[in-house]
Order: C-alpha cells, then structure tokens, then sequence
C-alpha cells in the first residue's frame, strides 16, 4: 500500500516534526527518546515477527521506528483490530462481507491508533483527573504519531490480510480491497469516516484505562452506522 492517503483525507499528514517539549511530568524529548528505545528493544526481542517485516522491506515504512512506543502500539492495534473484527463476522457477516467495510476499518484503526498515542502519553504525564488534556502541541504529535502507525498497520493488511488473506475471504468475506485506501478520490464522498475515527478513540481510551473493557462493539456500532449512512455506495 504505501503511503495510504487516509490519513491525509483525513487531515492527519505523516510528519518527523520535531517536537518542542512542554514540560510536565516528563518533557515531550524525554518521552520520545524512551519510546525510541522502546522500540529498539521491542524489535530486538520480536526478531522474526512478521508483524515487524515490512520495517526492512518498505522503504519509507521505517519511520515508525521514530514513533514513541510505535511498535508497541501496533501489536496492540493489530490485536484489538483482530478480536472486533471477528466479533463482527460473528454477528454481522453482512457488514464484513460489505464493500464499504474497508474505509470504515481503516479509519476506525486511525481513531484508535491515535488514542492510544494520547491515553499513553497522558499517562505518562501523570494525568489522573478524567478532565486533564494534554497541550494542543502533545494532541498534535499523537495525531502525527496515530497516522505513522495505521499507515504501518494498514501497509501489514495489505500486504497480508488481517488474518490472512484466504482467511480473511473464507472466514469473513473480506475481500482484498485494501490498495483503493491509497486513492483518497475514493474517500472525500464518505462523510462518517470522521465519526469511525472519532469512535476508534474514544474506544483505545476506553481499553487503555481497562484492558478488559469490550472493544468490539465500538467498531461494530461504527462499521453499522457507516453502512447505513451510504446505502447505495460501493467501495471500487
């Protein structure tokens, strides 16, 4: 996939912005430098995990080595996004099988990506009063973080489904329509992709405070409500 332009659609750019540091519990540069090593580590330890190849095999996909905790959010993500999805078949094939399932995947991953770059970051700073918000700039460097990761994510299911490719088709009916994300052409008609997103956040927020907290119904919900919201629309 690339550089999938979801994310972009979306208004969050893939940015190596610097970042300036606001204080607080521990500054933006020791956050980053921690979670760089973080990944240094996480590589090392999951030497062989497919879920990291395409790190050497993409070029420009490296850059999520740069994202603070990036690798360990991915795994999260792709563990999350595997447990909703199959929940989802379950219970509603139909929305797995439909054709607008793709867009509605991707930018719930984006959401959820993106929150758990902030309830991270949020706890690190310390943060315990439910109304406590990180600076606009820490909001905007989750956000850049969010997107280098689902672009990650999303390049991972392309090049090899979200269980497998046949298994995604026998499991699910999900078929492998993953390159059209790349053409944001495909994308600007769909106004809830914003409300998918924003679904994908408050759900990582959710799981992050509790690990046991159901995840499932927040991207099934989501997917439903996108489905709905375009019924004579196809994804092609």
């Amino acid at each position: 996939m690339g550089n999938s332009s979801l994310v972009t659609t979306l208004g969050f750019r893939r940015n190596r912005s610097d970042p300036n540091a606001d204080g607080g519990a521990m500054t933006d540069d020791d956050y980053i430098a921690w979670g760089k090593t973080s990944n240094s580590t996480e590589l090392a330890a999951g030497e062989g995990n497919t879920l990291f190849q395409l790190l050497e095999e993409e070029e420009g996909l490296d850059a999520l080595m740069d994202v603070p905790f990036g690798l360990k959010h991915l795994k999260d993500l792709h563990v999350v996004m595997r447990h909703s999805v199959a929940v989802a078949g379950d219970r509603r094939e139909d929305l797995t099988r439909h054709p607008l399932f793709h867009p509605a995947f991707a930018a719930f991953t984006l959401g959820f990506a993106i929150g758990l770059a902030q309830s991270h970051r949020m706890k690190q700073m310390g943060f315990r009063a439910a109304s406590a918000r990180l600076a606009r700039r820490q909001l905007e460097l989750c956000d850049q973080w969010g997107a280098e990761v689902t672009t990650y994510y999303l390049a991972v299911v392309d090049a090899d489904g979200i269980f497998g490719k046949e298994s995604d088709v026998d499991l699910y009916g999900i078929s492998d329509r993953w390159r059209l994300l790349s053409d944001e052409r495909r994308l600007d008609a769909f106004e809830l992709l914003k409300d998918c997103m924003e679904s994908g956040k408050r759900a990582a927020h959710k799981w992050f405070e509790d690990d046991t907290a159901d995840v499932p119904p927040y991207f099934l919900d989501a997917l439903a409500n996108f489905v709905d919201a375009h019924p004579n629309r196809a994804f092609e």
